[in-house]
């Protein structure tokens, strides 16, 4: 069963990985070239994870200030985790 968005983007968090969006693809960076090949699930949710992070993280993870996600982190007062949730929950409702 291929990753969340979510999901994906907490193993980001985890392993001190970056991620921004460059046209229509997805580009990482971090320690020891942890972004590497994808595996066959975030490949799978590419055109997703893009469009979340453009939404939600103004193109880039972490999120950029003033993106959707930091600002849902600032008025709940919570961390990036719950934001996170909020957010993808939302956007399940919407769709």
């Amino acid at each position: 069963m291929p990753q969340t968005t979510a999901q994906v983007l907490r193993c980001l968090t985890l392993g001190r990985l970056t991620a921004r969006v460059e046209g229509d693809e997805l580009a990482g960076s971090g320690p020891a070239n942890g972004c590497g090949p994808q595996t066959a699930s975030i490949k799978a949710n590419r055109d997703e994870q893009i469009d979340f992070l453009v939404e939600g993280g103004d193109g880039v993870w972490p999120p950029a200030p003033g993106s959707r996600l930091r600002e849902v982190e600032k008025f709940l007062d919570c961390g990036l985790a719950v934001a996170l949730d909020v957010v993808e929950a939302a956007q399940r409702r919407a769709a």
